[in-house]
């Protein structure tokens, strides 16, 4: 008796259902904070842009990898 065999090489179910939601909203956060310290950047200050980007790395490191992780854990 031969078997068809079908399922070789192909991914996991659980994958399948799996959307770039949280992916892109990660993407979107970091281009803003990005954003925000280039415009604060360009009023030549050069104390304001520092405290500006280590506010948007704490932000980028307490906010949004947690709440990243949290929903993909959810899916």
């Amino acid at each position: 008796m031969f078997t068809h065999i079908t399922g070789i090489g192909q991914r996991d179910r659980r994958e399948k259902g799996r959307n770039n939601k949280p992916k892109v909203y990660l993407a979107v956060e970091i281009i803003l904070l990005a954003l925000v310290v280039f415009l604060i950047s360009l009023l030549k200050i050069k104390f304001v842009t520092i405290f500006a980007a280590l506010a948007a790395v704490y932000m980028l490191i307490i906010s949004c990898i947690p709440r990243y992780y949290r929903v993909i854990k959810r899916q």
